[in-house]
């Protein structure tokens, strides 16, 4: 049986941003720390300084708040990136295994098992080409996931991150990292991990260390909000919510890469906004607005 580096280095490594490939160097552990995991790591030191001054200094304008928080907005954007890419590469090292390639789900589900206790909210899968799949929590499933848009990709061999569901095996608002799985020729199954995003928001907020009064959450391009500082609104769409001024907003998020906006939903509100290649995600930061 393959056996990955030890469950908590390598879940502490998936957090962190980078999982260690073969071609890497390796220490004592057989890990290394990425060079994402480095600019996280850089990120969430410029965090805890830009917090720490906050602590001492006064209120301050909206010029010194849009200053902090890009370098705050770039750390969120890290975080998350990095956590969901290390996942995926995880799931790319696995399909490489004798295990995963038998396509034998009892010979393989130890292995996903393995990675599914990574996160504390999520369900790793394991799919055939005609949708049917199996998951670690239920085995075979009465489902099937032909009418999922990442099969075809998948199929087609590529990878996918951050696709939004409403998982089939669990009811949970998740988000997908796929990968396909290959005998060197053709496509023979594909690996998945759903991750709840409702738990995986109150995880930012914890590992961000953010003020309670931040605002943070993420959309894709179908207006669904991926996470949300509220785990209430999470898959919501902020066009529902009976703000034209954040309908604009959100409209104006859509069209740009980057940029700030403003919006009245319970008091105005500013945010800082920038689009991610990684998830497809317009990730968004910002406070309310002091008078």
């Amino acid at each position: 049986m393959t056996v990955l580096p030890q469950t908590p280095v390598r879940c502490a490594v998936i957090r962190m941003g980078g999982y260690a490939t073969a071609h890497e160097e390796r220490g004592t552990e057989g890990m290394k720390i990425s060079r994402l995991s480095y600019v996280v790591l850089v990120s969430t030191l410029a965090i805890a300084s830009t917090l720490h001054a906050q602590e001492k200094e006064p209120a301050k304008s909206a010029p010194t708040l849009a200053f902090d928080g890009k370098v705050v907005l770039s750390s969120l954007v890290s975080l998350v990136d990095g956590r969901l890419s290390a996942i995926s590469d995880l799931l790319s090292v696995a399909a490489l295994t004798e295990e995963v390639r038998s396509g034998d789900w009892a010979r393989m589900k130890p292995l996903l098992a393995e990675i599914q206790k990574c996160e504390g909210g999520a369900v790793a899968w394991y799919a055939l080409p005609d949708g049917s799949y199996y998951t670690v929590d239920k085995d075979k499933m009465d489902q099937n996931l032909k009418d999922r848009p990442y099969l075809p990709k998948a199929l087609a061999g590529q990878k996918v991150i951050g696709d939004l569901v409403v998982s089939k095996s669990t009811g949970q608002m998740s988000a997908v990292m796929v990968v396909p799985v290959s005998n060197g020729k053709t496509v023979t199954g594909i690996l998945g991990l759903s991750l709840f995003m409702q738990k995986f928001g109150e995880g930012i907020q914890k590992d961000m260390n953010l003020p309670d009064s931040a605002i943070f959450f993420a959309l894709n391009r179908d207006r669904v909000t991926a996470f949300h500082v509220r785990a209430e609104r999470v898959f919501v769409d902020p066009a529902t919510q009976g703000s034209e001024s954040m309908t604009r907003a959100v409209q104006d998020m859509l069209a740009k890469e980057e940029g700030v906006v403003e919006y009245e939903f319970g008091g105005p509100r500013r945010v800082m906004f920038r689009h991610s290649n990684v998830t497809g995600w317009w990730y968004a930061l910002g406070l309310p607005v002091v008078p």
